[in-house]
């Protein structure tokens, strides 16, 4: 049997809606606005009723693909 790596297993960490909001500091209501205005937004998965969850990797992603301040002059 392989053994997985601690950055593989990071990849497919499952995080809640309060963790997400602590990693990208925004509030519930950005990100509800994200989700339905930014099809770039990862797309929770559904574990079941009133369960669901985002998958760490896509969110890392995303905040990678963030501009940068510097890209629209603010830090000049």
């Amino acid at each position: 049997m392989e053994k997985r790596s601690d950055n593989q297993l990071l990849e497919f960490r499952l995080i809640t809606k309060m963790e997400l909001m602590k990693v990208l500091s925004w509030s519930e209501a950005s990100i509800d606005r994200r989700l339905r205005e930014d099809p770039d937004f990862p797309q929770p998965l559904r574990l079941g009723r009133g369960s669901i969850r985002w998958r760490h990797d896509e969110v890392v992603r995303f905040i990678e693909q963030l501009p940068r301040a510097y890209d629209y002059g603010v830090c000049e």
